[in-house]
């Protein structure tokens, strides 16, 4: 495949892989970096693709696996999953560093989970996708991601009650 092809690609993908990495990672730069690194493994195997390639799903499963990656790669992550404490049941005014403190175990949760489970999960409850477009991003059929999609939930359910009892 061309040059120009590639550059198409980036033209017109580029945005949603921004904006889901952003989902995940609710950081700008650490978006703008895993979206750099999608594109330059897309380019690394540019010359194994051929013309038949479902690119958005192609690049969902890329940019949440890279997006984990980089979540597994953190020290902060480290850091957060050290330091749990239970969230209060009234806001006070420290409700947004609580919030940010729980999207913070949800991403290492996420990034603990098998690949598969992950996907699933980013894909139909993050980015609200329903489950015949999750299947199809995916290569899978709708009860094999439903199936992913429960065994994350029991998965991130049984985590949480920990943190929270703590």
């Amino acid at each position: 495949m061309s040059q120009t092809c590639f550059k198409m690609l980036i033209e017109r993908y580029s945005e949603a892989v921004t904006n889901t990495a952003m989902r995940i990672l609710r950081d700008s730069q650490k978006a703008q970096d895993v979206h750099q690194e999608v594109f330059l493994r897309i380019l690394s195997r540019w010359h194994k693709f051929d013309g038949d390639v479902n690119w958005p799903g192609y690049l969902y499963r890329t940019t949440i696996r890279t997006a984990l990656e980089s979540v597994r790669r953190s020290k902060a992550e480290q850091l957060a999953e050290q330091q749990r404490e239970p969230v209060a049941s009234n806001p006070g005014p420290d409700w947004r560093l609580r919030a940010a403190e729980l999207q913070q175990k949800l991403v290492a949760c996420l990034a603990k989970l098998p690949k598969r489970q992950a996907d699933v999960f980013v894909l139909s409850r993050i980015e609200g996708l329903e489950y015949d477009r999750v299947a199809e991003l995916l290569g899978c059929s709708k009860e094999t991601a439903r199936v992913h999609l429960h065994r994350a939930i029991k998965s991130l359910a049984r985590d949480f009650r920990d943190y929270l009892r703590k």
